[in-house]
């Protein structure tokens, strides 16, 4: 019995990583300050598909490379964004409600940092 009760509570298939995203084909190395293509795919998520409102963030090496963009009215079917400087990114697109699927991408950018290292 309770393991039914959870299951209509919590199921498990909330906060999956059901969305994919991929570079697109014709960029082969990215760089810092030239505009990047990630296509995203929600085949994962059928048959509701990714429910609105959704969060795309971006973070880099440093604070000041952090970009947040919310996308209210339509799935994006590909991503255009600037890295601010290289080093390693993680893109992370995102439902803020629903079953709070996601997906992930990680780069490496070719650049400079803007920042030094925190060495401990």
């Amino acid at each position: 019995m309770s393991e039914v009760l959870l299951e209509e509570i919590a199921p498990r298939y909330v906060r999956e990583k059901r969305f994919d995203l991929t570079l697109d084909a014709g960029i082969s190395i990215v760089r810092a300050g030239a505009s990047v293509v990630v296509n995203v795919s929600y085949v994962r998520s059928a048959p509701e598909g990714a429910m609105l409102p959704l969060l795309l963030e971006v973070q880099g090496p440093s604070p000041t490379s952090y970009q947040r963009r919310a996308y209210l009215r339509t799935a994006p079917a590909s991503i255009v964004f600037s890295p601010r400087e290289g080093g390693p990114h993680t893109l992370v697109l995102r439902e803020l409600g629903h079953n709070k699927w996601f997906g992930t991408l990680n780069l490496d950018v070719e650049g400079e940092l803007l920042e030094p290292p925190i060495t401990v």
